[in-house]
């Protein structure tokens, strides 16, 4: 059971398609740690999870600010600003956030043939299940940016192949007698990358190729092949891609039904909406509800 009410501002959320997640996890430089869901939490308030029989993924939680707390066989754990934790898989469990200082989380869920191995290598002692502190540091959090923003452009296989190897750097920063930290420049952003911020603020909306080019300051056709080059989709199928993901995060944190979830992503017919989500997850959006709730 987790409760979140209406999801929390500012959150960024990441679940991988079961279609893209069966044909990633068999590839030789992901298949030994590799992430199923990703997210960011903004003072979670009410967030509260419990899972009677565990979670198939170990779970990573990076507290930024405030407090929360889990509890693992009956023995509960406070956690305080730059702590983490990792629950194994399988392991039943429940978290939250503090309710009067409500923790800012980052979370990852994770499996893979080496996932043990890297937590083996985080904690001397495995059932040992207190959290750590850490010393605040911005390039963790550099890197875990690094790692989502790939995920999302996960139309480009190659993106979840560099995305998963960053998360293996991610969870080593974590070791803090190796961290040693080696500050990014950020680069100045480049047309396609304008044309999906701007993608993103505009889920809502019908938009054509051509109002994407003027974005991207190209043709039509120009930009279509640059698009094309650069994420291996087309502009328009990407922005379905990411309205099915918006669509992913209300079904997860919302009480909206379908069809009004269709509505809030630009879809004026419940049903089109439904076989496009359908295509894209490998399931309708009410078995992903369901799914999520189990």
């Amino acid at each position: 059971m987790a409760t979140r009410e209406e999801g929390f501002l500012g959150q960024r959320t990441y679940i991988m398609p079961h279609e893209l997640l069966s044909r990633v996890i068999k590839h030789p430089l992901v298949e030994t740690l590799y992430i199923t869901d990703i997210g960011y939490y903004l003072k979670a308030n009410n967030h509260a999870c419990e899972r009677k029989n565990g979670c198939g993924q170990h779970i990573l939680i990076y507290c930024l600010e405030g407090e929360g707390w889990y509890m693992i066989d009956n023995q509960k754990y406070l956690v305080n600003q730059d702590h983490f934790f990792i629950i194994p898989a399988n392991l039943p469990h429940s978290y939250g956030a503090n309710i009067n200082n409500p923790w800012t989380i980052y979370w990852v869920h994770f499996v893979g043939t080496l996932s043990a191995h890297y937590i083996n290598f985080l904690f001397e002692n495995t059932k040992n299940y207190s959290p750590v502190a850490l010393l605040p540091n911005n390039q963790r959090l550099v890197i875990f940016d690094d790692i989502i923003s790939h995920i999302e452009m996960s139309f480009n296989d190659d993106n979840i192949v560099y995305a998963n190897a960053q998360f293996s750097h991610f969870l080593t920063t974590f070791k803090a007698s190796v961290f040693n930290p080696n500050p990014q420049h950020t680069t100045e952003t480049d047309p396609i990358s304008k044309v999906i911020a701007y993608m993103k603020k505009h889920l809502t909306e019908t938009l054509t190729l051509e109002q994407l080019a003027d974005v991207a300051g190209m043709s039509a056709s120009h930009f279509s092949a640059v698009f094309r080059q650069k994420v291996q989709s087309s502009p328009i199928n990407f922005f379905t891609f990411l309205k099915v993901q918006q669509a992913c995060s209300l079904l997860e944190h919302s009480k909206l039904r379908v069809k009004e979830i269709a509505y809030t992503i630009g879809y004026n017919d419940p049903y089109h909406f439904s076989r496009i989500f359908t295509t894209v997850m490998g399931i309708s959006p009410r078995e992903f509800r369901k799914k999520i709730k189990e």
